[in-house]
């Protein structure tokens, strides 16, 4: 007893000189005692030294301490092992307070574990901090998917009398119209698409946003599907005199299964920009097997471009929302800027990947790689 004395008035005058919480446990009894608590640590938790001396630590717990955590700590001090950990306690008069505690034994020549020393760090304010970043978090999560929620319903409103205007301009152009109508009629009609691209790529980025998409695992002819895509955009590349090619591996399995609505979607952006944004030359389409593994392969999509190509400095924007490379290519082209957003998430959600090589003035070329499921051939594909 002489030398436990000596040994606590020894760490009471150094501890006495620490600036924060400190702590001695008794090793030798079951019940783990305080033998020793700093002025520091009735500052923190309100309770005088005549208080604490011969209690467990347990007393400073309350209601919302975790019960995993104090088992941790039992299981450290059990097996007689240092430790770091934050807990939750409560002063005196019930409030609570965060600690990062760190717990040593102290052995002594013998091996026998006599002490533990516990040195306690106040971490309040920063773990009320992390809590204000966390609900200011959700907050900012839930106004989002608010916001993409009421964009996808209004948007959903436009479609439908944006189909009957559309429908009605058709109808309108069949009759007999003079020249002049016909050209406001066809005007009337480039502005209602564009407007209703608008719209429909808003719906998917909310879909995107919301995790609403969903994607569909159909059978479906890959050769044929690239034929009706290009056979889409001959029209605009007749009109614009630049020359639209198709190549495909003659490796390409006749039946594939995935999502070729989603396929083409992301095909049709890309080779509608690029036949947009190429004054002359030509616009190719190239299709080739790039991995064959079982019944899966993948299959690398190609679009090259002899247009305008894209500044080294804004490709790394390319598939951020609502980005075009200059303020006045949105002037002269049109264009929201989502296309190839949506275009990456979609491959995303496709387990693909899409990435573009550029030289400004020279073109563009964009490689999409798609892994596919390969099914059994059927006769006559075409």
């Amino acid at each position: 007893m002489t030398q436990y004395n000596q040994l606590a008035i020894q760490w009471e005058f150094i501890i006495s000189k620490i600036k924060s919480s400190v702590t001695v446990v008794d090793a030798t009894l079951p019940e783990f005692p305080l033998v020793f608590v700093n002025e520091y640590f009735t500052q923190l938790t309100g309770y005088s030294a005549e208080e604490s001396i011969g209690q467990n630590c347990r007393f400073l717990q309350g209601p919302e301490t975790d019960p995993d955590t104090v088992e941790q700590i039992r299981e450290a001090l059990n097996k007689q092992q240092s430790m770091k950990i934050e807990l939750l306690n409560y002063t005196k008069n019930g409030q609570k307070f965060w600690n990062e505690l760190n717990i040593d034994p102290i052995f002594s020549e013998s091996g026998e574990c006599l002490f533990f020393v516990g040195i306690q760090y106040d971490i309040s304010e920063r773990k009320y901090a992390e809590q204000q970043l966390r609900m200011a978090g959700s907050l900012a999560e839930m106004n989002s998917r608010g916001q993409l929620e009421f964009i996808g319903k209004l948007n959903h409103e436009l479609r439908t009398p944006l189909n009957g205007i559309m429908g009605m301009i058709e109808l309108i152009s069949m009759g007999e119209n003079s020249d002049e109508q016909k050209e406001y009629l066809e005007l009337a009609r480039e502005s209602g698409e564009a407007l209703l691209n608008i719209v429909n790529n808003s719906l998917d980025m909310a879909k995107l946003g919301r995790g609403k998409m969903m994607l569909e695992q159909i059978e479906f002819q890959p050769l044929k599907l690239v034929q009706q895509i290009i056979k889409t955009h001959e029209p605009a590349a007749q009109n614009k005199q630049i020359r639209l090619l198709c190549h495909a591996d003659l490796h390409i399995p006749d039946v594939l299964t995935g999502d070729p609505l989603r396929l083409r979607q992301v095909l049709d952006n890309l080779l509608s920009n690029a036949i947009k944004f190429t004054e002359q030359g030509e616009v190719q389409l190239q299709m080739d097997v790039e991995e064959h593994l079982g019944d899966m392969v993948t299959i690398m999509f190609t679009v090259h471009d002899t247009g305008i190509g894209i500044p080294d400095t804004q490709i790394h924007q390319l598939f951020e929302a609502f980005t075009q490379t200059d303020v006045s290519h949105s002037r002269k082209y049109g264009g929201t800027g989502l296309g190839l957003t949506i275009c990456k998430e979609l491959i995303d959600l496709m387990n693909g990947h899409i990435s573009v090589e550029s030289v400004e003035g020279k073109g563009t070329k964009f490689e999409v790689t798609l892994p596919l499921l390969r099914q059994q051939a059927i006769p006559n594909v075409g």
